[in-house]
């Protein structure tokens, strides 16, 4: 009876370590393609904004600072708008529903507002010339890497050659 026992706490045990290892090698992987990603936006905003070296040294610490800002205001409002379905789906009070509506657009508004805060600290450290195209020029990155994802073949599937 004790060997089964030591058996199945040892089979046990060993899935555990294996799925901790797949998880690690994803995140591993995820760290890496967040990493190439990054380097490639560097170079796309660079080459497309014409940033001397001078221009690049202040720029990337001010725009870093302007993007932390805009991740957790995403965030925020990802979550406002979750609670929000939620809240509807069932079936809550609308003096619940008004109130998360109500921080949801709040949220809604704070991105935006940052947008343009962040447009001006771009004028800070970069001509106007450029400041005005850091938008665009990720929308422009951000439709690159979305076009590149759809061409590429579904997990497990190569390519069909013609």
């Amino acid at each position: 009876m004790k060997k089964i026992l030591f058996l199945i706490l040892a089979i046990s045990f060993c899935g555990i370590a294996y799925a901790q290892k797949e998880n690690d090698n994803r995140k591993a992987k995820m760290e890496k393609a967040m990493e190439e990603i990054q380097s490639r936006k560097i170079a796309f905003f660079t080459k497309t904004l014409e940033l001397s070296s001078e221009e690049a040294k202040v720029f990337w610490p001010v725009y870093d600072k302007c993007q932390k800002e805009s991740f957790s205001a995403r965030r925020e409002t990802r979550k406002s708008s979750m609670a929000l379905y939620q809240a509807c789906k069932e079936g809550k009070s609308d003096e619940e529903i008004r109130s998360l509506a109500d921080t949801y657009y709040e949220n809604l508004e704070r991105e935006s507002s940052l947008q343009k805060l962040h447009y001006y600290e771009y004028q800070k450290v970069l001509p106007i010339s450029k400041a005005a195209r850091v938008r665009m020029v990720e929308e422009r990155f951000m439709n690159t890497l979305i076009n590149e994802w759809k061409k590429k073949p579904a997990h497990g599937q190569e390519k069909q050659a013609r």
